[in-house]
């Protein structure tokens, strides 16, 4: 699909970009919850609130670790699924392994690292939409 060569790695700009365009329909709903979370604190949220993850490139083993017993699908480039993600369902973008890594759980939030910490949106609206987008690069 051509999907494939759009989402490589080395198309950092064009990734942002595309998640620019595919938030902001979802966006336009009304304001998402937004909350800001220490590294031990989005530890809790996913290891006690969360049931299905995918995550697109791999968050940090700290915080994959949260992620083991869940239901989780990893989007991949061509990088090695790690230790903790045992028995995960691995979709392969194909290219070069991914630059950079957020999370989409149980259909309503969206995590991403922001500096030294990290964002939580809460928004089944912007989480439908990247799912859609990711489910036809995947071919969904």
């Amino acid at each position: 699909m051509r999907w494939r060569g759009f989402l490589k790695a080395g198309s950092s700009s064009r990734l942002l970009a595309l998640l620019f365009l595919a938030l902001a329909p979802a966006l336009a709903q009304g304001l998402p919850q937004v909350r800001e979370l220490s590294e031990r604190e989005l530890y809790w949220f996913l290891a006690n609130r969360t049931q299905e993850v995918v995550a697109v490139g791999l968050p940090p083993a700290s915080l994959g670790e949260a992620l083991k017993e869940k239901r989780l699908t990893l989007v991949l480039g061509r990088e090695a699924p790690p230790p903790w993600a045992r028995g995960a369902k691995v979709v392969r973008l194909g290219g070069a392994p991914m630059a950079g890594w957020f999370l989409l759980a149980d259909g309503r939030f969206f995590v991403a690292p922001k500096g030294a910490a990290f964002v939580v949106v809460e928004s089944p609206e912007v989480v439908a939409v990247l799912r859609g987008y990711f489910a036809v690069a995947w071919g969904k």
